[in-house]
């Protein structure tokens, strides 16, 4: 099974190499939304460290045991700042495919473009 960061890399190259077309508008309005969407997830991913916790449980040791286990879940290893981190990740993979699959469209028309002028240079 592949992963989506394998599938949007894998499109994203398809588009690259003109196998894989979006029209302008569609991409720009596509990769104008991951733009958005990507600055709400970084404004989350910032906002983690105040959900650290562990001194607002308390100063005996369970309180400070219980207070590091809610401040790994915030940013510890599999916790909410690295789930985030894997949703910028995938956003940020997604809007270079919308980016390149536009382009690929736009470079695909001037081409086509070029190439029935030449075949046809008298209209």
């Amino acid at each position: 099974m592949t992963t989506p960061a394998t599938q949007f890399e894998r499109l994203t190259h398809s588009a690259e190499a003109g196998r894989l077309f979006l029209e302008p508008d569609a991409a720009t309005s596509c990769s104008a939304a991951c733009d958005q969407f990507l600055v709400v997830l970084e404004e989350l991913k910032r906002s983690t460290r105040d959900l650290l916790c562990k001194e607002a449980c308390g100063h005996l040791s369970s309180a400070q045991t219980l207070g590091q286990k809610f401040d790994n879940k915030a940013i510890g290893p599999g916790g909410f700042a690295d789930v985030l981190q894997q949703h910028i990740d995938t956003v940020t993979r997604m809007k270079a495919l919308f980016d390149a699959a536009g382009k690929a469209y736009v470079e695909t028309d001037a081409e086509t473009r070029a190439r029935i002028a030449a075949a046809h240079p008298d209209k």
